[in-house]
């Protein structure tokens, strides 16, 4: 039975409520993530507008009714889209680091090299990557204990990113393909404290001898912020050649203020490491994630001419070829999917094509025999199927004519 993941393999990522800060948005410590815009934003701000509207001119009953009929027309193609397609909002995919390959099997993690005031940071760091590997079951991983007979203990806790030459001695007397070392750069908390006020009315009489606010006074009252920083480099060694085949430095920061804050320097310091963790096992291993889709993402064409696929929902058997036309985002690399035409209102395939994606093009089509499905299952409304395991991500309606 076709999996839609190829080999079985199941990859995982210790996720502890990841924590960052944008420079765009907050990010919401509970979830990790920032607060959304209102979906269909607009057309909510519409319906407030038309129904002002309708209480300023007293509308109501059929002309309710009719009111919002139309604007029940006006909104459909927003929510069923207008070119007969339709598809899942998320969908799960595996991410390959740009440097992974399928041979790739055995690495050593060193431990971090740490250059901050928290002593340990590094240690800490360099072994919960250690362990998520090892669970994440991407490579065979080798840990502080596998090489401390290479190196004396004093120089793994020294050893940062070591050189060419040290990378390929412990590949030989190992048998790991590649290295994982790093250096824990900041591990901080700052906390910056200050005095606002807020302003309260201040009551006395008025000439008629009614309570009135005569003056506003300033009530201080403390405001404190915390800012935490965890900033980690990271590479990958080829232990045969000693090159440097991937480089990971993607800092984590988290903040909360109040009065008090709503989490300690503690705590935010824990998700920021926890951040920095995440974001360098997503950058070295296989991780399973969310990722959004986008746009169009099936399409039928009947011709591919001058780089631009002319769009077509109608085929003819002249036209020859039957295009459909996958639009995936590029988190999606190679990964498997499967395209399955189906006549509508059937559950049985017609025609299938599986594919891996990649992320070297924004779209790819993939030919199918018009004809064949003409002769074979006559003309008709058929339908377009994406799938990445038992249920399909994506739909879109087309028909097979004799003439158009």
């Amino acid at each position: 039975m076709w999996d839609g993941f190829g080999e079985g393999r199941s990859f995982t990522c210790e996720g502890d409520r990841p924590v960052q800060e944008r420079s765009d948005r907050r990010i919401d410590l509970e979830s990790g993530i920032g607060h959304p815009k209102p979906l269909f934003g607009v057309s909510l701000r519409l319906a407030k507008q038309m129904e002002g509207e309708r209480r300023r001119r007293g509308m109501s009953g059929p002309g309710r009714a009719a009111m919002w009929c139309g604007f029940g027309l006006l909104l459909w193609p927003l929510l069923a889209g207008c070119d007969g397609g339709s598809s899942k909002s998320n969908i799960w995919v595996y991410q390959y680091p740009d440097f992974y390959k399928p041979n790739l099997k055995r690495v050593g993690v060193l431990p971090f090299a740490d250059r901050t005031r928290h002593r340990g940071a590094g240690g800490r760091i360099g072994d919960r990557i250690s362990a998520i590997l090892t669970n994440n079951r991407t490579y065979e991983v080798y840990t502080r204990q596998h090489l401390d007979d290479v190196l004396s203990e004093q120089d793994l806790a020294a050893a940062g990113i070591v050189e060419a030459d040290l990378a390929r001695k412990i590949g030989r007397l190992k048998s790991v393909q590649a290295l994982i070392c790093g250096v824990c750069d900041r591990y901080e908390v700052t906390t910056r404290n200050e005095t606002r006020y807020n302003t309260a009315p201040v009551w006395g009489k008025n000439r008629q001898g009614q309570p009135a606010v005569t003056s506003w006074k300033k009530i201080p009252y403390p405001w404190t912020r915390h800012d935490a920083f965890v900033e980690c480099h990271v590479v990958v060694i080829d232990t045969v050649t000693g090159r440097q085949i991937a480089a990971v430095h993607e800092p984590s920061s988290t903040w909360a203020a109040g009065s008090p804050p709503k989490y300690t320097a503690a705590d935010l310091l824990r998700y920021a490491e926890q951040d920095q963790i995440n974001r360098i096992v997503r950058a070295i291993a296989v991780t399973r994630s969310q990722v959004k889709l986008k746009g169009d993402v099936l399409r039928t064409a009947s011709d591919f001419y001058d780089q631009e696929w002319d769009w077509e929902r109608k085929i003819t058997p002249e036209d020859e070829k039957l295009y459909v036309v996958v639009h995936l985002p590029p988190e999606a690399d190679r990964n498997n999917f499967k395209i399955a035409i189906v006549p509508k209102g059937e559950r049985e395939a017609v025609a299938a094509k599986p594919f891996v994606w990649t992320k070297k093009v924004a779209r790819r089509g993939y030919r199918f025999d018009v004809a064949g499905i003409a002769d074979r299952y006559g003309y008709g409304e058929y339908q377009a199927k994406l799938y990445s395991g038992p249920e399909p991500i994506a739909r879109y309606n087309f028909s097979i004519v004799e003439t158009r």
